[in-house]
């Protein structure tokens, strides 16, 4: 079984070795975010389609990095982190590492949200739409460069004083705006795909 504990190898191509587990109950969302992934070289993704499903893929894929979507029903990406990082205090079989770096996508960008994503646990919050190299610049940010992870009172998850690049003043010129509380799925959906359509004369792995 891979150990998920230990730092990825740096390497020409960042997502080389890298196993992801992305949660999305939207199938195609998630098939896309899977195909740019293989695309830019990671060594394996698993697709689950909320938050219970992805506590029993934790085990079997040992992911060095969890993208999960906010809202989804049964358990929402929220609910699946508190119970990762609650594994730190209090272990939990399905858990095999609380520390593993979780990044939320959301279309809530307010400050309000980003917040209570961070008191969760969340490693980073990436507001839809995003491009597609702001996605492997976080990946490689949660993975090749993780946080200290704090165990303190209340709070259990990745230090928070590393300065959060998911809300909106982190944006850089150039970057897409953040998605209004009322984002338009098929919008996000159409610029995942015009993202993906940019990697097509790449070589693909099979899923």
């Amino acid at each position: 079984m891979p150990d998920a504990t230990k730092p990825v190898r740096k390497s020409a191509e960042p997502l080389v070795g890298v196993r992801v587990l992305v949660v999305d109950d939207h199938a195609f969302t998630a098939s896309l975010i899977r195909d740019l992934l293989y695309a830019a070289g990671a060594q394996s993704v698993t697709v689950a389609r909320d938050g219970e499903e992805a506590l029993s893929a934790l085990r079997y894929c040992q992911p060095h990095l969890v993208i999960t979507d906010w809202r989804m029903p049964v358990m929402d990406g929220l609910g699946f982190t508190r119970i990762v990082r609650r594994a730190a205090v209090k272990p939990d079989k399905r858990v095999p590492n609380p520390r593993v770096p979780i990044i939320l996508l959301s279309a809530h960008a307010s400050v309000k949200a980003v917040e209570t994503a961070r008191l969760a646990g969340v490693t980073e919050v990436l507001a839809k739409p995003f491009t597609t190299a702001t996605l492997i610049q976080r990946i490689v940010a949660a993975t090749a460069d993780p946080r200290a992870f704090v165990v303190a009172g209340d709070y259990v998850g990745p230090d928070r004083r590393r300065r959060n690049t998911g809300g909106r003043k982190s944006r850089r010129a150039g970057d897409p705006p953040p998605a209004s509380e009322f984002e338009d799925e098929n919008s996000v959906l159409s610029q995942l795909q015009a993202q993906l359509d940019a990697f097509e004369r790449r070589p693909r792995r099979s899923a």
